[in-house]
């Protein structure tokens, strides 16, 4: 006599299930109508950002160049580069004109020089504007009374020269005089080539003199 094996109830439940779906799957008809939607392959996710822009390098600059600028015609003023500092023109000075000179009389001075104690000492004034000539002199210690004073030149030290204008009288201790004076009596005072000699009744050739010179 044959055994009978039991088949667990779980296990043939599940056969009994996936033979009715073969069945069913092999009779069902979808009909010529049906047309399924096409399947679509999954798409990648954007980027949860957007990529940030390249960062720009830095680059050397180089200097700029000079542009050179056309000169103005003759006459005209240049105008001022813009962004360019101007330098206001220096203000004129007011006593430019003006020509301070002066000398010490002595004897040692005069050709041929004496032996007179006396001194001197004169400051002038000389206005480029006017050719005119102003001066204060003082003097002492000479051996007598003056008997003319006078301004001579074109001459340098140690050289004598005429008489190119004599000194109105009378002379106490000081005098001031003023004189206006020709062009080139001008360039010769400037020049360093007039020079002053005091007359006395000792020393009738001259008893004192002195070079003139401009004050730097």
């Amino acid at each position: 006599m044959r055994s009978i094996r039991l088949v667990p109830s779980r296990h043939l439940a599940a056969v009994l299930v996936a033979a009715m779906l073969a069945s069913a799957c092999a009779t069902v008809d979808l009909g010529p109508r049906y047309d399924p939607p096409p399947v679509r392959a999954p798409q990648p996710l954007p980027p949860a950002t957007a990529p940030l822009p390249s960062v720009a390098q830095p680059q050397p600059v180089s200097p700029s160049q000079p542009v050179p600028q056309p000169l103005p015609p003759i006459g005209q003023s240049v105008p001022p580069i813009v962004g360019t500092p101007v330098t206001p023109p220096a203000p004129m000075d007011p006593s430019a004109h003006l020509v301070a000179l002066t000398t010490r009389l002595d004897g040692a001075s005069v050709i041929p020089s004496t032996r007179s104690g006396g001194t001197a000492q004169l400051d002038a004034v000389y206005d480029s504007n006017t050719y005119t000539l102003r001066w204060k002199t003082s003097w002492s210690g000479l051996g007598g009374p003056i008997t003319s004073v006078q301004f001579h030149g074109p001459a340098d030290p140690g050289q004598n020269a005429p008489g190119v204008m004599v000194w109105p009288g009378p002379f106490g201790p000081t005098y001031e005089g003023r004189a206006t004076l020709t062009p080139n009596q001008a360039v010769d005072l400037l020049d360093g080539r007039w020079y002053v000699s005091v007359y006395t009744t000792v020393y009738p050739a001259g008893e004192i003199r002195g070079q003139l010179r401009v004050v730097r």
